[in-house]
């Protein structure tokens, strides 16, 4: 009786302890999920050293939680410690090779080192997986990346992948419209830049471009507007500049 007692005692603590095994298991990725919001929050304000600090608290509370890693990555990428931002992003994939967010910021990374091929590879694996929300986001940079070869064939297969699958992703527009204006396509130039043009949001590289096609057009009405939205909202700009040089 007294063996079967202690067999019983035996197993109740086992039990026990794997429930609070789990408890703290499930507690710290809680509290390592919010030290990897909290950076991802600081880095999109260019907090980096802040954003550091949380990422690093992260992985030190779970150091099984990836997207502490894949926020590592993105620091140490831009702090150019690259070693560093290369380890933690493929420990982030060691952890959890199907996140496509992480394997498109390395694939970022990598494109920006100019380790293209390298960088295809990350962004054609995001995409593979058929959860991730915004694919195309995969393909644009895919697609701009290739630029840097001069693939302009594959580059232009990726971006109008792209568009297709996010209509909104203006930056794919305006490369296509780049390409498009390069080949004297100026009607497919200002039907792919057109609705980045008519956005909240237009970067001066795009602004510059409306103007010079609305000038091949002999549009002066929007000639015009691209160059007064230029001067308002990008007035220290390079193309700023060319503008008011009479370029």
């Amino acid at each position: 009786m007294r063996k079967f007692l202690v067999g019983a005692c035996c197993l109740l603590l086992i039990a026990c302890a794997a429930t609070e095994t789990k408890q703290d298991t499930e507690a710290s990725r809680e509290r390592a999920r919010v030290h990897t919001e909290l950076g991802a929050g600081y880095y999109a304000q260019n907090q980096i050293a802040v954003a550091l600090e949380e990422f690093e608290l992260a992985a030190q509370i779970n150091p099984s939680y990836a997207p502490a890693y894949n926020g590592l990555g993105l620091v140490y990428g831009t702090l150019r410690e690259d070693e560093k931002a290369d380890a933690a992003f493929r420990k982030a994939l060691q952890l959890d090779p199907k996140s496509s967010e992480t394997r498109n910021n390395y694939g970022s990374f990598l494109c920006a080192r100019n380790r293209i091929d390298e960088s295809i590879v990350q962004f054609m694996e995001a995409v593979k997986n058929p959860l991730y929300v915004t694919p195309g986001v995969a393909y644009m940079n895919a697609g701009t990346c290739l630029l840097r070869k001069k693939d302009i064939k594959q580059a232009e297969l990726y971006l109008q992948h792209a568009l297709q699958l996010q209509p909104q992703l203006f930056q794919a527009g305006y490369q296509l419209a780049v390409i498009a204006h390069s080949r004297g396509e100026y009607e497919a130039a200002r039907d792919y830049l057109k609705p980045a043009l008519e956005s909240d949001s237009p970067t001066a590289d795009m602004l510059w471009l409306g103007i010079k096609l609305a000038r091949e057009a002999g549009d002066r009405d929007s000639e015009a507007s691209y160059a007064l939205q230029l001067r308002r909202k990008f007035p220290h700009s390079e193309q700023a500049k060319r503008l008011l040089s009479g370029q």
